[in-house]
């Protein structure tokens, strides 16, 4: 789905996955082009979220993985996988506050992606900010957005993109 689409939004009722949805996609972000120079911000509505569901998720699902099919040992706690964070041999998942739009801004890699968690009361500035990695040129080896959340109410940047309205 993320080869084919560089931005994908998905909304559903709680419960359904989501979050764990954007796990699996930082960590196969993460091991998929680490050798490269990559990044993979992950933002939320509120920073209870990055610090209480979202990272969890993805020590949980790290913890699931088969290491030996992905032919490198299990992250290594404190050094590579972090509270906040995966650091590996050139990138890094971390986490960003989205009530702060321009600390999206600057975060320049040959492979970036982004993560907008319970993005639907994250600021349109922020979606804004992250807009910038798609002009990063033909040098890119890839940029991937992904925007999950529940459904709220029918405003917001979220809401524009899922109800497909124009320009999104």
């Amino acid at each position: 789905m993320m080869d084919a689409h560089p931005r994908v939004a998905a909304y559903g009722p709680r419960g359904m996955g989501k979050t764990a949805f954007m796990a699996w996609l930082a960590l196969h972000f993460a091991l998929v082009w680490d050798g490269e120079d990559w990044k993979f911000p992950i933002t939320a509505s509120v920073w209870r979220q990055l610090t209480r569901f979202a990272f969890p998720e993805i020590h949980k699902w790290a913890r699931r993985i088969v290491w030996p099919k992905v032919g490198r040992g299990s992250f290594r706690v404190g050094a590579e996988l972090m509270g906040l964070g995966l650091r590996l041999r050139t990138g890094e998942v971390f986490a960003v506050a989205s009530n702060d739009p321009q600390t999206m801004e600057g975060a320049h890699a040959q492979a970036l992606g982004f993560g907008f968690d319970e993005a639907k009361i994250i600021p349109a500035a922020t979606f804004d900010s992250m807009e910038g990695a798609f002009t990063i040129g033909r040098d890119a080896l890839a940029v991937k957005v992904v925007a999950v959340s529940t459904p709220g109410e029918e405003e917001g940047r979220f809401y524009d993109i899922c109800s497909r309205k124009k320009g999104y």
